[in-house]
Formats: structure tokens, C-alpha cells, sequence
């Protein structure tokens, strides 16, 4: 993402000069009324050059995290505010609007439905940040700072990135996540989990329902079921034992009495350009889940002359390509009533292990478990802690398996567990790849409580493609092993047979960092020139080249 520098203006105002009568006065008045002026230009001029500039971001590569020229609408369907990139419109040598370029239609990230509204929307520009020049004057900079440099390829430009390599570091990219590579072994690289909060992306909003499509017949993605041998979704059937659902109000609710650990799922039914034009067409539908992969909301636009030159229709868009397994499952609790041992449990599946969160509802005991699948089922307690959850009362919950760490917030506090919540690495032992569970990889049970969830709202991890340079022969054979990835999202088997044969070689990046480099890369990693981009001998940005932090928007 280029970052372009703004200029503000500002005016001061000449102080009162002295009485008239008072001729010294009036002399020194004018000569300290033009001190004050270059005094306040120096001041400013410092304050611009060596500590803060403020900057406007023109591109979304560090999308959604920072918007560039953008245009917004709410889907015709669900309601679901919807905000894609507009900068194809504009020729970036000049500045201008390319004469035929025009983003006009977008796919909502939420229901999946084209939104043809947005030949006519006005493009915003992108967002204003200030960016402090102070800490990379006297310290270093920190990993995950979003931070501005000069473009090593060409100096003049300002570019603004996640940092996320320091200088003398091997950084691994690798199913989606960052590695840091020592001495042949790899080590996580986990984000605080206060900005992991941050750069989460929304996958499904369960208050913004597609109402003609449900009413067509297209499943609830959340549902109450019961397990069986066969069931609609990985052995889940659904069932009016248990939860209730009100979707006029978007609630789920379960008594007290409804029995041992009802499960509230979800399901990702996502809707393609297919099924919504089966549907306009009067055609029978034919739903699917499908795993959740790394689509990237910002980019779902379709236009005339956009990308390169190039027409994008609603069926050529990138609806995502990767499984995406780090999860954050966000909603309210009400508890009205508890009773004898009264628990709450929250699922998230990764692959073969399926990660749960036990809250004791009365005591306000949590309890980090692991369910091995692969081992009948075997389950491993990882830590435990304390939360306010205890007895009647509202609460908001979120539950994430992300950088493979376990992070539990109520009440937007997040709850300590210590070095347990750490997960460690499949590695050889088991199967690191999707199954079945993983079409319905978020879950909710309950027993002996009476509660109400609402606000069920899911978002996911960045994922970081390995994706190569156009000049590099790997380039089109990765464009290939993408677009066979997407087509079998909805058969996690055959997925993860197709990326095990490719993924070594088409999904696999490593960067070695030089004495005084640092690695960039953005949000948006579908859409980001960055360092896996850059010339293999100039990849990281040297210090001399960074200009600060970004520090606000």
C-alpha cells in the first residue's frame, strides 16, 4: 500500500499590537508578532519532519485493518454494510480516474448476493493516519507494528505494512500463518492477542439474514443438532430438542431442562453466484457447506476495465482459496436461570482436534480442553481459570484458536490461562488438514442453564499467501493450484489431498532478513505488494528507509 503524505494547511493569527500612543511598544509588537509567526512555522515544520506526518492511505492492501479509496453499500439482501476497494478507478502515476475504470457491483462477504448499486456510489477516500516518527528515531521497531517506509525499489515512495521480520531473522510462511525459523525449527510467531482483536476479519454475521434465500429453503447456518451416524453436516442432524431459535429476533434459546449438552453448530452454508442466480431463476437449490477459506471482503468487486484492464465478473471473483482454521467465535449470553452443576461449552475445530472452552456457570470456572478425534475422542485438560460468568446476568463472550494460542474474553477482559492456552503444533503426529467437522467447526452447548445467545457473529485470522512474483516460474503454476483449491472447498478430503501434493512448494515461502532489514506485509495478503513480492535481493525494508509508526487512524 502506498501511503501519500497530506499537507494541512494552518492558519495563525497575528497577536493585538500596543496602545498607539505607546511608540516602543509598537515596534517590539510587530517584531514579536513576526517572531511568534516563524516561530510557529518552525515549530510545525519540526513537528512534521521529526516527529508525526500525517498521511492518506490511497490502496487496501492493509485492508481492513486500513481502507484505501473505497466504496460502501448495504446488501439488498441481508442488511450487511459492505465496504470494497475503488482505487482500480484511478490511474496511480497520475492521480486520475482511468476513463472507462468503474467498480460497479459487489458480492456481500456475509450472504454471498451480487450488489449491483455501486456504479453510482461515491468512492471515498482512504483513511487519514498519523504516523509518529519519534520511536524508530531513538528505539527499534516492534513486530506487528503497522508502520510507514520508503519503497526499497524506489525510494521516493512512501509504502505502509504490518512489520512482522527483525534484522538477522529467517521468517517462514506456511499455511497461512508466520513461522520464526531457528537453527532448523519452527516457532509460531503469535500477534498480542490486543491486536489479534483488531485485524480479525468478519466471516458471518448472524444478525444480517439473506430472508428470501432462508425462505427458498437454504438451511440456518446455526442450528441446534444431535449427532448421529449419518447427519446433514459431518454427523450433525439438526433437531427441535434443545435450542430454540426465534429468527425473527436472531436469538437461540435453551431451558434449563432441555437435558445433557444440547449443541447449538454452525454450519458454513455460504452461498455462491450460482445458487443466487438458481434462485432468481426459480430453480431448485441445491445447498453445500464449505470450508472456510481466506476470503477477503474488500476485494469481492466487480467493474469494467479494473485490475489490470481487465473485466471482473461476479464468477471470477476470489471467494477464497485456503482453509482458514483460526477462528473467533463472538456472542452475547444471557442467563436467566441455572441449575444443578450448570455449564456452558464453546468448540472451535481445527482439523482432528477439536479445542472447547467449560465454563461452570454458577462458579465461574473455565476449563481449556482438547478433543483428540483421531484418538476415539480422547480429551486433554490445558488450563483452567476464573470468569465473571457466574450465575444470572449478561455477558459477551468471545472464544478464539488463533496463532495457535487459545484466547477467551468475557466482558471484553480477557481471561488469563496462562502458558496452557498455548496449543502445540500437530506437526507429524496426526493429520494437520481438514475433515469433515470442519464444515461446522464453531459449536455451543449447554446444560442444566437457562440462556439466551444472541449477536452470533464469526471472524477469522489473517492468512498469509505464499505467493510468488510474476516473474518467478512458480507464479502461474500457483495460480492453477488455487483455483483447483477453491473448487474442492466444499470435500475437505479431497482439499487436503490436493494441498498436500502442491503445498511444499506452492504454499510454502521462506525469507532470510539481512543484518538491518526488516519484513513487510499487509492485511489484505491477496491483494498486497510486499516483501514475498519484491526482488528475491531486496525483500526487506533496511533501516535507513523507515519513516515511523502508525499510531492513528
Amino acid at each position: 500500500m502506498v501511503a501519500t503524505t497530506q499537507d494541512d494547511s494552518k492558519q495563525v493569527e497575528q497577536a493585538e499590537g500596543a496602545k498607539p500612543s505607546e511608540k516602543p511598544k509598537d515596534k517590539e509588537s510587530t517584531r514579536d508578532t513576526i517572531e511568534s509567526i516563524l516561530f510557529a512555522f518552525v515549530l510545525a515544520f519540526m513537528f512534521r519532519t521529526f516527529e508525526a506526518e500525517a498521511f492518506v492511505i490511497p490502496t487496501g492492501s492493509m485492508a481492513p485493518t486500513l481502507y484505501g479509496r473505497h466504496k460502501e453499500a448495504t446488501c439488498t439482501e441481508c442488511g450487511n454494510p459492505i465496504v470494497v476497494g475503488a482505487s482500480d478507478e484511478v490511474n496511480p502515476e497520475t492521480g486520475y480516474l482511468f476513463p472507462d475504470a468503474r467498480v460497479t457491483s459487489a458480492l456481500c462477504p456475509n450472504c454471498g448476493a451480487n450488489n449491483e448499486q455501486l456504479y453510482d456510489a461515491l468512492a471515498f477516500n482512504g483513511d487519514r493516519i498519523i504516523v509518529n516518527k519519534y520511536p524508530y528515531e531513538f528505539g527499534d521497531p516492534e513486530r506487528f507494528d503497522v508502520f510507514v517506509f520508503k519503497f526499497p525499489e524506489e525510494p521516493k515512495t512512501n509504502y505502509i505494512k504490518r512489520l512482522v521480520g527483525l534484522p538477522n531473522e529467517t521468517i517462514r510462511i506456511k499455511g497461512g500463518n508466520l513461522y520464526l525459523v531457528e537453527d532448523g525449527a519452527e516457532q509460531v510467531l503469535r500477534k498480542p492477542p490486543e491486536k489479534q482483536r483488531l485485524i480479525q476479519i468478519p466471516v458471518h454475521d448472524d444478525d444480517h439474514a439473506p430472508r428470501e434465500l432462508l425462505a427458498a429453503g437454504w438451511p440456518e447456518r446455526w442450528a441446534g443438532v444431535k449427532r448421529g451416524d449419518i447427519g446433514r453436516v459431518a454427523g450433525w442432524n439438526e433437531t427441535d430438542d434443545g435450542w430454540q431459535a426465534d429468527f425473527d429476533t436472531r436469538t437461540y434459546t435453551i431451558s434449563k431442562d432441555a437435558g445433557k449438552e444440547s449443541w447449538l453448530r454452525y454450519r458454513h452454508f455460504f452461498p455462491t453466484v450460482n445458487d443466487w442466480r438458481n434462485l432468481k431463476e426459480g430453480k431448485p437449490l441445491d445447498p453445500r457447506a464449505r470450508l472456510i477459506a481466506d476470503l477477503c471482503s474488500y476485494n469481492i468487486y466487480t467493474g469494467s476495465d479494473v485490475r489490470h484492464f481487465e473485466a471482473v465478473s461476479p464468477s471470477g471473483i476470489d471467494l477464497g482459496t485456503y482453509w482458514v482454521a483460526d477462528l473467533t467465535l463472538n456472542f452475547d449470553l444471557q442467563v436467566s436461570e441455572v441449575g444443578s452443576k450448570p455449564e456452558v461449552l464453546l468448540e472451535l475445530v481445527e482439523g482432528p482436534s477439536w479445542y472447547r472452552c467449560r465454563i461452570n456457570v454458577e462458579t465461574g470456572a473455565a476449563v481449556l480442553e482438547e478433543v483428540n478425534s483421531q484418538m476415539n475422542e480422547r480429551v486433554r485438560e490445558l488450563a483452567t481459570a476464573s470468569t465473571p460468568i457466574q450465575g444470572a446476568g449478561s455477558y459477551s463472550v468471545s472464544f478464539a484458536n488463533v496463532d495457535d494460542r487459545l484466547c477467551l474474553w468475557v466482558n471484553n477482559r480477557l481471561i488469563d490461562f496462562g502458558d496452557g492456552a498455548l496449543i502445540q503444533p500437530l506437526g507429524a503426529v496426526g493429520n494437520p488438514f481438514p475433515t469433515e467437522m470442519d464444515l461446522t467447526p464453531l459449536g455451543i452447548a449447554a446444560s442444566n442453564v437457562s440462556a439466551t445467545v444472541s449477536h452470533l457473529k464469526i471472524e477469522r485470522d489473517i492468512y498469509y499467501r505464499a505467493d510468488f512474483p510474476q516473474s518467478d516460474l512458480k507464479f502461474q503454476l500457483n495460480k492453477g493450484f488455487q483455483r483447483d483449491l477453491e473448487r474442492l472447498l466444499i470435500d475437505p478430503n479431497a482439499w487436503a489431498d490436493a494441498y498436500l501434493q502442491k503445498a511444499s512448494e506452492l504454499d510454502l515461502r521462506t525469507i532470510e532478513i539481512g543484518p538491518d532489514g526488516y519484513l513487510a506485509l499487509g492485511d489484505n495478503s491477496p491483494r498486497s505488494r510486499d516483501s514475498r513480492l519484491w526482488r528475491e535481493d531486496q525483500q526487506a525494508v533496511p533501516r535507513e528507509f523507515l519513516v515511523g509508526q502508525a499510531f492513528w487512524i
